[in-house]
């Protein structure tokens, strides 16, 4: 399976349009401190002048339940540092699945880096992903041979609630001693909607190309919700049809995480 938009998921992606919930005269999208007092007086990022802006913390734990002629369980880990408009991103995973004897079998998965660079304007939002997949293995989800990809994101706010997403996304495929892999462009089109002030909900589409000569590309369409259960906790949903022969027919995929600056 080909995991090109695994940071896409896993990052809850904000519609932007002009906000400014501590109303200390910086928008939501650009304010580095966003509960700052009435009264402080903040600089250009909606930090108060004497407080310096170390950055945010994101960390997750969840599971993907694949659905298939047999069923496994992804188990992922995913931590991100987010500093001004820089983000930098690790993702691991560790695979059970059961046999037609119901024989236990666990795998590990490769380990996945990247940065990304934001930007907002306005009600426009565009992040620049770089990252590679390092190979830890050679088994049935580690692939024995090391990526590098590239990702823009872009999505449009037509209002604070609706917006329009897209991405484009090219990877360098390594080849594995038995194998040589065709590099796979690939793309998403789909909507975001927030609810309330907490749930966030989008629909998606993919298509990638497949790394198999004369075969069909990967699609897929996504359900993805997101929900706040603080300004620090934070939950996923999402489910993926398969749209190919070669995808999972099903996954489920639930994540539980914390933010802190």
């Amino acid at each position: 399976m080909i995991r090109l938009y695994i940071f896409l998921l896993l990052i809850n992606i904000p519609i932007h349009a002009f906000e400014d919930d501590d109303i200390d005269g910086v928008e939501n999208s650009k304010d580095l401190c966003p509960n700052t007092s009435f009264e402080d007086t903040v600089d250009e990022e909606g930090c108060p002048e004497n407080q310096h802006y170390k950055g945010r913390i994101t960390l997750s734990i969840g599971s993907d339940i694949n659905i298939d002629d047999s069923t496994t369980t992804d188990y992922n880990f995913f931590s991100n540092y987010n500093y001004k408009a820089w983000d930098f991103s690790l993702y691991s995973s560790q695979q059970s699945s059961l046999d037609t004897n119901n024989n236990e079998s666990q795998s590990a998965g490769d380990l996945y880096l990247s940065s990304s660079y934001n930007k907002s304007k306005g009600n426009l939002y565009t992040k620049l992903t770089f990252g590679a997949k390092i190979a830890t293995g050679d088994n049935e989800i580690s692939t024995g041979e090391s990526d590098y990809f590239t990702n823009l994101y872009i999505s449009y706010a037509f209002t604070n609630k609706l917006a329009i997403l897209s991405s484009l996304s090219y990877t360098l495929t390594g080849d594995s001693n038995e194998t040589t892999y065709n590099n796979p462009l690939g793309y998403s089109l789909g909507i975001g909607y927030m609810l309330n002030d907490a749930w966030y909900s989008s629909l998606t589409y993919q298509n990638v190309d497949s790394i198999y000569e004369d075969s069909e590309n990967y699609q897929s369409i996504s359900l993805f919700n997101s929900y706040n259960f603080s300004d620090n906790f934070f939950g996923t949903l999402s489910y993926t049809k398969g749209l190919d022969d070669l995808s999972y027919d099903q996954t489920i995929s639930i994540r539980l995480g914390v933010n802190f600056e």
